[in-house]
């Protein structure tokens, strides 16, 4: 039987031939494996977004985010325990708010897009910043 890592694998590799529904499957198998891993959450809202499920891909990212955060917060004690950061964190982060803005921008919530591709700039993804100055020049 599969565990988890073999549905991420299995779901990425969907994402990269473009089966998107596929890779939903995937990922929803590892989600059900282990409910609290953010990584499924994300991948998911990311091939959410490119079937134009926008509500399914803005709850799925949402998820992810309240999920590293609690991750984040456990793990604080030990990371600084170590002297050690997680450097992926901005540019998870960046990517999940990244989704979302696109999501609610596609849904027509400029107003909440482009505060979530805001922060996204603000935490590293540049192409958030393109999309900020292609959708929103007046």
């Amino acid at each position: 039987m599969k565990g988890t890592e073999e549905f991420i694998l299995a779901g990425n590799n969907k994402l990269l031939v473009g089966d998107y529904k596929g890779a939903i499957f995937e990922f929803t198998k590892a989600i059900m494996a282990s409910p609290l891993l953010p990584h499924a959450y994300s991948s998911r809202g990311y091939a959410k977004l490119e079937m134009r499920d926008y509500e399914g891909a803005i709850y799925d990212c949402q998820q992810a985010i309240n999920l590293h955060y609690r991750m984040e917060s456990l793990s604080k004690d030990i990371r600084s325990e170590f002297r050690t950061s997680n450097n992926n964190t901005n540019t998870t982060y960046a990517r999940l708010y990244s989704i979302l803005g696109i999501a609610k921008l596609l849904q027509g919530d400029k107003e909440d897009a482009l505060l979530l591709l805001h922060t996204a700039r603000l935490l590293g993804n540049s192409d958030a910043e393109d999309i900020i100055k292609t959708y929103y020049r007046d």
